[in-house]
């Protein structure tokens, strides 16, 4: 003789549900009760399986909370304080889809750009007049009620902005006998960035990834990212990439003899300089060897300095030189001088 018990409790948003107890005796003799045994278990699964639908198909309601994100907040203010993240709506719905709803909550996004100040930092928006977006967003079958909260509460300060430079971070070394025929050129090379006030006034300017060439010979064209600064800062920029590009050429060595010329010499005085030319080695680019000359260099030398520094030579100044050339240097260092009175 065996004895079978079988108590469902069904928990649900309106209260405890209970399905009647039921005990039954079977008496297995043989193997024939053994299949009526089989029989009466599936009848009571299918039992409780149709109780569920059934029971679940009804309208029901519930609280369920949802995570929240957030979007258009005035471009002139700053959150100073993570937002809450969670909000309780009281919702209507059958038993199945506030199941889901409650298991599966789907993050919702609220729209931000309508604040209400209650000072010059506190600042709440309320959720009542989103309902209809809020709805829209929710799966299909489920009624807002009510929000249990109906405001959201937002601790914003000022938004400040600051334009910067772009500074290049890079590792470059060139082949044998090639160099830079220009400056880098970065653009854009600023951007404007925004955030605090009082780390803004830190930052001096933002930096590139870094830029590593080995033995280049050829020139440079990249797209670099900028480095972001670390979201705790609560500083931005729009800005994501530059142009970071340069000529590289082949340079060679030139020399060419210059006429200098002598300054702040008496009227009384007559000066004689050995020599009369100095000579005046160059590094440039093998494409503008040609369009170099002595037009190319302005060579100074000072008498009063001389002078003043009781000197008995005149020493030889590059004053001015074409922006082709590199790397110069000035042969001899002093201009020996006699005074022809």
């Amino acid at each position: 003789m065996a004895r079978f018990f079988f108590t469902v409790n069904f928990d649900f948003p309106n209260g405890l549900i209970s399905l009647h107890t039921h005990t039954v005796e079977m008496s297995q003799k043989n193997n024939g009760n053994n299949k009526m045994y089989h029989k009466f278990i599936l009848f009571m699964i299918l039992s409780i399986v149709f109780w569920f639908m059934t029971k679940l198909s009804k309208e029901y309601e519930s609280t369920i909370e949802y995570p929240v994100s957030y979007k258009n907040f005035p471009e002139d203010k700053l959150l100073q304080e993570e937002p809450q993240k969670i909000i309780k709506i009281h919702i209507k719905a059958s038993g199945f889809k506030l199941i889901s709803a409650t298991f599966f909550p789907k993050e919702l996004e609220i729209n931000a750009s309508n604040l209400y100040s209650k000072s010059s930092t506190d600042y709440y928006l309320l959720l009542s007049q989103q309902r209809l977006a809020i709805q829209k967003q929710m799966k299909k079958g489920l009624e807002i009620d009510h929000f249990i909260n109906d405001s959201i509460l937002f601790s914003l300060g000022l938004l400040n902005r600051k334009k910067v430079p772009v500074k290049l971070l890079s590792e470059i070394t060139y082949a044998a006998g090639y160099e830079l025929n220009e400056n880098l050129a970065i653009v854009p090379d600023s951007v404007v960035i925004s955030g605090p006030e009082s780390i803004l006034d830190t930052i001096g300017f933002v930096t590139t990834e870094l830029l590593q060439k080995k033995k280049i010979n050829t020139s440079i064209k990249e797209t670099l990212k900028i480095k972001r600064f670390n979201p705790s800062t609560n500083v931005k920029f729009k800005q994501k990439n530059v142009m970071v590009s340069a000529l590289v050429e082949r340079f060679t060595e030139g020399t060419l003899e210059v006429p200098f010329k002598v300054l702040n010499i008496p009227d009384t005085k007559i000066i004689n300089t050995f020599p009369k030319v100095v000579k005046i080695t160059y590094k440039v680019a093998l494409s503008n060897f040609n369009k170099i000359d002595i037009s190319s260099f302005l060579i100074e030398c000072d008498y009063k300095t001389s002078q003043e520094n009781n000197l008995s030579y005149l020493i030889p100044k590059l004053m001015e030189k074409s922006s082709m050339v590199k790397q110069t240097r000035i042969s001899p260092l002093k201009i020996d001088y006699i005074i022809n009175k």
